[in-house]
Order: structure tokens, then sequence, then C-alpha cells
């Protein structure tokens, strides 16, 4: 099948790349004029170069595609940068749904994440169906990425097979842009800055792939499906993680609530408070919550599984040591 992909270059994306190769299918990459494509040119892949928000050029490149997965999007979480994230995650997706209607595209893949669906906080894992409520329902991120789903099923009206997939906490391979693999390098340098004391639900990269490549075929239209993985404490993560790199790391004496309120004197404040946040504070207070996913949804209708944590975390960091981000 002859696939148009979006963010193609980045950490789920060059997942997604590999899998859908693995499966035989050919993949154009749309990916903007200036983004570092290191990692993406090995595949081999058609790379074409243009702007999310230019439609013509979105249209012209998804020309001869069967199916389109939709990846690239903007996952700040700070109130200032409402006005890119609209820009980018809504209406750079209303233009990929436009430009899909225009050449007759089949199926299009949305990739959303967990964090515009609703959690109980570790009483339960989550599924689909929960609502989104309390402060992370106000995350212009959330907001944002719930408008562009909404974008992407509207399509079904004009005859466009619609798949919401929406993953956990990924961690793996590729991650160059440093989402959880920042704190598997944190942990190999000794450089942990606290102890989260909350928990949330880790998937694979590989296996985040793989599910999008049989959303393309197996997934029901219209529906969402949750790619979590295993649901552990984030200090277990640590834990796991220190195992993974061969090293230990001093647990650090620093309480979160104090992180987590410089935090948010740095990002409101600034530049009265010197420094900037080592985490945007919105991130930091969803630390100290338990956030855990079920996937039963996705592993009946699209098969899909997760290696466990260990797996995952050794994918990470065997691929930092292949591309020395730590020797």
């Amino acid at each position: 099948m002859n696939v148009f992909m979006t963010g193609a270059n980045g950490f789920v994306g060059l997942n997604i790349v590999s899998a859908l190769q693995a499966a035989g299918h050919h993949v154009t990459a749309f990916v903007r004029p200036g983004s570092k494509v290191t990692y993406l040119e090995p595949f081999g892949v058609n790379i074409v170069r243009g702007d999310l928000g230019n439609p013509a050029q979105v249209t012209e490149a998804m020309r001869g595609a069967e199916a389109v997965i939709h990846t690239a999007g903007n996952t700040s979480c700070y109130r200032r940068d409402l006005p890119l994230l609209s820009e980018v995650n809504v209406r750079g997706t209303q233009n990929i749904v436009a430009a899909a209607i225009e050449n007759r595209i089949k199926r299009i893949v949305y990739t959303s994440t967990t964090s515009t669906i609703g959690a109980s906080n570790g009483k339960s894992p989550a599924n689909e169906e929960t609502p989104l409520t309390g402060f992370r329902a106000r995350s212009p991120y959330a907001m944002t990425k719930l408008l562009a789903e909404k974008a992407v099923l509207a399509a079904q009206a004009q005859g466009v097979e619609c798949v919401i997939l929406n993953p956990a906490e990924v961690v793996g391979a590729f991650d160059h842009s440093m989402q959880w693999g920042r704190m598997v390098l944190a942990v190999h340098s000794n450089q942990v800055p606290f102890i989260p004391p909350g928990g949330g639900s880790f998937c694979s990269a590989a296996d985040v792939g793989r599910g999008h490549v049989s959303a393309l075929t197996l997934g029901k239209s219209g529906e969402r499906y949750i790619l979590a993985g295993e649901n552990v404490s984030f200090s277990h993560f640590l834990d796991m993680a220190a195992k993974a790199v061969g090293k230990s790391f001093d647990v650090p004496g620093t309480r979160y609530s104090w992180v987590y309120f410089r935090a948010l004197l740095q990002e409101k404040l600034a530049p009265l408070v010197s420094g900037k946040p080592i985490v945007e504070p919105y991130r930091i207070r969803v630390f100290g919550g338990t956030y855990y996913f079920d996937s039963s949804k996705a592993q009946e209708a699209l098969g899909y599984r997760s290696a466990p944590l260990k797996q995952m975390l050794w994918d990470c960091s065997d691929w930092y040591r292949r591309h020395r981000f730590i020797q």
C-alpha cells in the first residue's frame, strides 16, 4: 500500500516507518522544509518537504497515496503556545483531512494521545470512554488534540474511513527528541532531578509502530484505540532504566512539591525568578498523579501487544549507545 505520512522523522514516526516497511508498504514522508531527516533518510522512503499550513502543498504531495497516517504535531503544554498548537495540531490536521478528501483517500489513521482521555488517578485503568476532566482537560495540548480528533472523524461524512490511536507514554528506539529517553539519559549520568510520586502507562515504541500498521486494515472507522502497556510507578520506571543502562543513580533529596512550585514560578514570573523549568510545570503536575490505561480494545481489534518495560528500556538505551548519545 502507498502510505502518505506526516511526522515520519519524529520519535514515534520513525517507529511507524520501520513497521510500515517491515510490512511491505511504500511510504511518502511529508516533512517541514527545515526538518532534520538524519534518522529517516536511511529508510530510503520518498521524502517530500512542505508546510502543513499550505493546503495546496499537502494536496499535491498526497497524490497517489492510498492511505494516510498523520503523526505530526506540536506537543507543548505552555498556554502561551496555544496559537502555535492550534495552527499545527488543528489547522494542520484540517488541511490533511481536506487533502485526503480531494485525493479520494480510503483511510486516515491519526496519532493522538492519552492526554485526550480521562483517568481515575490509579484506582483503575482508564479506557477510551473515560471522559477527560480536571486540570488535564485545560491543557492546551489536550484541547488542540481533541479538536484534531474531531476534524479527522468529520471526514467520515465524505466517505473517508478514520481511525484514532491514543498512545500512552512511549519508550524505545529512535527517541532523538528526548521524550522518556531524557530520563534514561538522566539515570545514566546520575542527574535525576527528583523522584515523581505518581505513575503512568508505558508502551513500546516498536509496538506502537506496529499498531499503526494494523490500524490501516483492522481498525474500525470512527473508533479510538488506546495503545498503552505496563502500568507502573515513575520510581519503578527509573529503577528499571538504571538496570537497562547498567548504572546506579543517587536518589535526589529534592521534594517533588518544591520542584513543581519553583517551575511554576519560573514560568509565571520570568525573568524575576531565575532559570528555566527543568520540565514544563504542567508535566511536573502530571507526574504527581497516577494515570493508568487499558489497551484491551486495541488488543482485541488490532492484535496490539506491548513489549515489557524491560525490553522497551533496553531498546531505548541500546539505540542511544549505537548513536553515541551515551558511551
